[in-house]
């Protein structure tokens, strides 16, 4: 994953640092300009962050192929996209392709989110069917607090992270996951604007049948983690389904059942490590990239932290092997 970071002088030269926007920025209120921006970029995923000192105005073109979501993290108002009012609990959609005009007031802070429209289809079926029904009806939609508030952390985080330990975000795990958790979340946040889940009125049958499936398919891939929306795309179920047959049958949710999948493959790759080996490269590989909330779901498991595994499976790798005896004769 590409992270980058800038600020700028000029608002042209702002807009001229995200390829792929055909767009013109114009600083309209008066003042020294001063901006910044920070991206993160991978194969199906291109998320920025960008803030203005002064009134700007954005018109242009969204990039094709893929959907793009606007998160206000500060929105002073006025702030308007395509001539709709933007409050600070909204969250914005363009399709690909899409033009726009988007003005942002001094002090306005937001964070991009580009998804390609195939893990949307895949992913989030009904995600997909809003964005696509997007054009030519209002762009802004009312999110439920909670999941606004889910999708800042883990945004904001993500930032944080990058600045801090950007070799975590190179591991296919980590980029994973973290797609899921963003189509996850913004699926929450739009399930008062246009989502609507179906009635579950599932036997308990059936919700052991959904949890034992679940485990198999999470079991079938040893190599990589599996996430909530695998499961319910490779199921067919909605998430609020999957979540009820957890709790009904299991006692606990997915997110936390395949958390633990992930932990038991991290231990397994720590306990038969070389020389050489970290845990930083055994959590990237299963979807933990943050190393301290990962430190602290491990001990809260299996009751040590990772770094004493990893030292007990050296030690064992590293031990000579018994010789053989043979008998004397």
């Amino acid at each position: 994953m590409i992270a980058a970071a800038s600020c700028f002088d000029d608002a042209h030269l702002h807009a001229e640092a995200l390829p792929g926007w055909q767009q013109l920025y114009s600083q309209i209120s008066g003042g020294r300009f001063q901006s910044a921006l920070s991206r993160l970029c991978a194969a199906r995923l291109d998320v920025f962050r960008e803030s203005f000192n002064q009134r700007v105005v954005q018109q242009g073109r969204a990039p094709g192929g893929m959907a793009h979501f606007a998160i206000p993290i500060q929105a002073p108002s006025p702030l308007s996209l395509q001539g709709v009012a933007v409050p600070s609990d909204a969250l914005m959609v363009l399709r690909g392709g899409e033009d726009f005009v988007f003005h942002l007031p001094p002090g306005a802070d937001s964070i991009q989110v580009s998804l390609p429209y195939e893990d949307l289809a895949e992913l989030t079926p009904e995600l997909c069917a809003v964005v696509r029904e997007a054009r030519g009806k209002t762009p802004v939609f009312t999110a439920r607090p909670d999941a606004l508030q889910a999708l800042r952390a883990l945004l904001t985080g993500l930032f944080e992270q990058a600045r801090r330990r950007p070799e975590l975000l190179d591991f296919a795990g980590n980029q994973k996951v973290i797609r899921h958790q963003l189509l996850g979340l913004l699926q929450e946040a739009l399930a008062d604007g246009g989502l609507r889940e179906r009635r579950d009125d599932l036997t308990y049958a059936t919700h052991c049948d959904i949890v034992r499936r679940s485990q198999a398919l999470a079991l079938a891939k040893p190599d990589e983690p599996v996430t909530v929306l695998e499961l319910c795309s490779r199921l067919r179920v909605s998430r609020r389904t999957l979540q009820n047959s957890f709790q009904r049958v299991a006692a606990t949710t997915p997110v936390d059942y395949l958390r633990s999948i992930r932990l038991n493959a991290v231990r397994r790759q720590l306990l038969q490590a070389g020389p050489g080996r970290s845990v930083r490269e055994a959590a990237g590989n299963w979807g933990f990239y943050h190393l301290g909330h990962f430190a602290s779901d491990y001990r809260k498991l299996f009751g040590e932290l990772p770094s004493h595994t990893l030292e007990r499976g050296q030690a064992h790798q590293a031990a000579p092997r018994a010789a053989h005896a043979w008998p004397v004769r």
